[in-house]
């Protein structure tokens, strides 16, 4: 029996039809993604299933004693005085036969004889119970959860109402996971997670015996943990078999079946209605009236929705070919040293990832970079003609007051006319471009900044956690608009997706330090695995004797062993080459610099081809 049935649902925000003739179920133990644009009804169907919506028509059903567990994305503090004391309080039935338990225990020091023994066996019956539900373990269950989501042992201490939204969030999601339901309804899960907590949270799921609804705009987290996704589009929903991959894959092929389908029906409609158009009234009207019958019966093949998808272009402007140089940095406020970084080039053209944990100073190093804050020692060097644009995570450079279109004609001093033209491309039409800043949700803030970096032109982009809030039509927009913008780009991100798409090198930061990797997120996590494979000591040498074809697994071995030793090489010369470009007196000769960024550029692609050689060669 399905988990969830849920059959002709129609979902109403005020007079707007939300969702309209939705039916899918969930299998126990299936986890199904779901996914679509801001306004598709994601987070509506999950609060319907949870209870907080009224179905205008259709029904839900869940099979008899399911236990729903759901992560909203608006969340309040909880009523307890620590965190670790609200992420306990998640499961109140352990709680209660703990309580029992407890009072069970002084009542039987105190009694004795026949009253003794009664207290004895209600002892045993609700210590069964008790081990049924795991609670000897639910103490180091509960601080291994709150871990995992990155909840520090400071923070389990704090009270609730003292974490920040982020942290707040991941409470949520802790006190959600302990709750052992059987469906989770999850709401945007990944959200103010870095990336350790993320792949920590996609290992826990793939784990947990429990059906989930994932509502997600991160494609990886999707791509992990969903064994099939629902799109919600048009008030509809379409459903694909396999993960995120697949998905993307599917939809396409079917759009492209869908766009012949009914290209070839308006074919045969415009062909049909010429030829009765032209023996209406002649010797073959019979005829004609005949195929005008047909055809008024005919099913039309409606063609496939249109995406509503942001239009996105991005001008560079001319810049020096060094963009950053320094000899190395140390961050931190006051007196407190929060990162320390070895000497870097940065080189026009150039996109660098910051990856690392939350609160590890990837913010604090593009506000150094942005010259907003200045290092304790060290300092950096700027090319000259560099003009550089930031865009702020937390939206703080939006007027809350403003419309969206006065906060655009304040800075560029455009006529309305083409700044209400110029906003339809970012999905802003009609009466839209009135609305004030304050009013607008997470996703129409993002479009708007999005809209003063286009109206402007940079060499130089910093940006800090640009797909914070965009949908993945959205992501994938601003994904192409980067990979055409012709300047250089530095940005935080936790999105693997959007890392993988854009950068060509990674500024990684843990435990107060920085370092340097070629190549994207993917690129980094190969070589981590790589690395981490345990080294077999070599057996004793037994008595030669003649050679005979190698085996399987030798071949196998022996293949990627070469690779590795390849690589190793190449990863060696390739920091030769970062050596000589982070030294400041290259620059005296232009054309070695040229020269030196050839070789980089081409040692950094054959690097990537060996790192997919010796993925295949050990994956044999």
């Amino acid at each position: 029996m399905p988990l969830l049935r849920v059959e002709r649902l129609k979902l109403m925000y005020g007079a707007t039809e939300v969702l309209g003739d939705l039916t899918f179920q969930v299998e126990p133990r299936q986890r199904l993604g779901i996914v679509g644009a801001n306004g598709s009804g994601k987070s509506s169907l999950l609060k319907a299933i949870s209870g907080d919506v009224t179905p205008a028509a259709g029904s839900l059903t869940l099979a008899p004693r399911t236990r729903t567990a759901y992560l909203a994305q608006e969340l309040e503090a909880g009523p307890h005085e620590s965190v670790y004391a609200d992420a306990l309080h998640s499961r109140p039935d352990i709680l209660s036969l703990r309580g029992r338990l407890e009072g069970l225990e002084a009542a039987m020091a105190r009694a004795s004889g026949a009253e003794q023994a009664v207290l004895v066996e209600d002892y045993g019956e609700i210590q069964h119970e008790y081990e049924r539900l795991d609670g000897y373990a639910y103490d180091n269950r509960v601080a291994e959860i709150l871990h995992g989501v990155g909840l520090s042992e400071a923070d389990q201490a704090l009270a609730p109402g003292a974490l920040s939204g982020g942290q707040r969030r991941r409470l949520a999601l802790a006190r959600l996971l302990l709750q052992d339901a059987d469906l989770l309804l999850l709401d945007e899960p990944t959200n103010h997670l870095d990336l350790e907590a993320i792949e920590w949270l996609e290992g826990f799921l793939r784990l947990s015996k429990a059906g989930m609804l994932i509502v997600s705009h991160d494609r990886r987290f999707l791509e992990h943990t969903a064994d099939d996704i629902l799109e919600l589009q048009a008030g509809l929903g379409e459903w694909y078999p396999g993960n995120y991959r697949q998905y993307v894959r599917l939809r396409r092929e079917r759009r492209a079946v869908r766009q012949k389908e009914y290209e070839a029906q308006q074919d045969y409609i415009a062909r049909t209605e010429e030829f009765i158009r032209r023996y209406k009234a002649g010797q073959r009207a019979r005829e004609a009236r005949g195929r005008q019958t047909r055809l008024d019966r005919l099913a039309r093949v409606a063609p496939p929705a249109d995406d509503q998808q942001i239009r996105i272009r991005l001008r560079a402007s001319v810049t020096s070919d060094l963009i950053f140089q320094s000899d190395g940095l140390k961050l931190g406020y006051g007196k407190r040293e929060l990162l320390t970084m070895p000497g870097f080039t940065v080189n026009a053209g150039e996109r660098v990832a910051i990856v690392g944990a939350n609160g590890s100073g990837k913010t604090s190093l593009l506000k150094a970079l942005l010259g907003e804050l200045r290092p304790l020692s060290g300092r950096i060097k700027m090319g000259p003609r560099v003009a550089m644009r930031y865009y702020d995570q937390h939206l703080a450079d939006l007027d809350p007051n403003k419309t969206v279109l006065t906060e655009l004609q304040d800075v560029f001093g455009l006529p309305e006319e083409t700044l209400r033209t110029f906003l339809g491309r970012l999905l802003f039409h009609g009466d839209d471009a009135f609305k004030t800043i304050r009013s607008l949700s997470g996703g129409e803030k993002s479009r708007v900044a999005l809209a003063k970096l286009m109206l402007d032109d940079a060499g130089l982009l910093l940006l800090d956690e640009p797909t914070n809030h965009l949908d993945i039509p959205a992501q994938e927009m601003l994904e192409e608009a980067l990979q055409d913008f012709e300047g250089t780009i530095i940005f935080v991100s936790h999105d693997r997706y959007f890392i993988d798409a854009i950068a060509t090198r990674l500024w990684s930061v843990e435990n107060g330090a920085v370092t340097m990797h070629l190549g994207n997120y993917s690129d980094l996590e190969r070589r981590r695995q790589r690395t981490a494979r345990p080294v077999v000591a070599p057996e004793p040498r037994k008595a030669a004797r003649t050679p005979g074809p190698a085996t399987g697994e030798s071949k196998r071995d022996t293949s990627a062993d070469a690779v590795e030793d390849r690589i190793d090489e190449l990863e060696a010369e390739v920091r030769r080459i970062e050596e000589k470009l982070a030294d400041h007196e290259t620059y005296d000769d232009p054309t070695r610099v040229e020269e030196l960024a050839q070789a980089h550029e081409d040692a950094s692609r054959r690097l990537r081809a060996l790192y997919q050689e010796w993925e295949q060669a050990a994956g044999e």
